[in-house]
């Protein structure tokens, strides 16, 4: 009976088991060094995410305080123009006022006019009369119009300024939130982008590599059972009588 027999199947068994394991461990660690890569790239990602989300809120809450701003500052300017036409008003009364002491001149001079009608004539009286009439008239007119005209104007214009300020204000408001909603979506598309890419090169390098050391493992046990295979020899001497070396060399292929 050949010596050895159990124990070349026993090495091979362990060599191949030992080369399996090896292998193994190789692929998981590919695979477990490929998917802590791909979790520092996705923290990595989500990071940058963040910070362009938070920056673009930055953005839209300063958009959102200028708008603010240009809003109060134009209701200030609504205010002021408000306050000129109260004082054009007051100033439309001042001249109501001047009228009135024109009219109350008037009377005087119709008083006047009618002392020199009774001291000299009808007619002086009579003219008198018209004058101070036709001059309260159209000093009460004249004052009461430009005060109308100035408070409707000054209103109008504040009332306008108003509504451009808000206008204003709702455009600013939309633009800080269309650009906050820009950088949110350019961010996400990017950490999947990156995160997915990334994965999958690891993946890949790991699934390469893991198949090329399994090959070269096996290539390398294959040439080492070649190697033992040829430098088998019997060890029992062969007699002459008794040499079959067909069945020899049979048994050497077989081993």
């Amino acid at each position: 009976m050949p010596v050895g027999k159990g124990q070349a199947a026993a090495g091979f068994n362990t060599v191949f088991t030992a080369g399996a394991a090896a292998a193994t461990g190789f692929a998981a660690a590919f695979f477990g060094a490929a998917a802590f890569l791909g979790a520092a790239f996705f923290a990595a990602g989500l990071a940058a995410a963040l910070a362009a989300g938070l920056a673009a809120a930055f953005l839209g809450a300063a958009f959102f305080a200028a708008g603010l701003a240009a809003a109060f500052f134009a209701a200030g300017l609504a205010t002021a123009f408000l306050a000129a036409g109260l004082a054009a008003a007051f100033l439309g009364a001042a001249f109501f006022a001047a009228g009135l002491a024109a009219a109350f001149l008037g009377a005087a001079f119709f008083a006047a006019g009618l002392a020199a009608a009774f001291l000299g004539a009808a007619a002086f009286f009579a003219t008198g009369l018209a004058a101070a009439f036709l001059g309260a008239a159209a000093f009460f007119a004249t004052g009461l119009a430009a005060a109308f005209l100035g408070a409707a104007a000054f209103f109008a214009t504040g009332l306008a300024t108003a509504f451009f300020a808000a206008g204003f204000a709702a455009a600013a408001f939309l633009g800080a939130a269309a650009f906050f909603a820009t950088g949110f979506f350019a961010a996400a598309g990017f950490l999947a982008a990156a995160g997915f890419l990334a994965g999958a090169a690891f993946f890949a390098a790991g699934f390469a590599a893991a198949f090329f050391v399994a090959v070269a493992i096996l290539f390398l046990l294959h040439v080492m059972e070649k190697i033992k295979l040829l430098s088998w020899k019997p060890s029992w001497p062969i007699a002459m009588f008794q040499a079959d070396y067909s069945s020899a060399q049979a048994c050497l292929c077989l081993r």
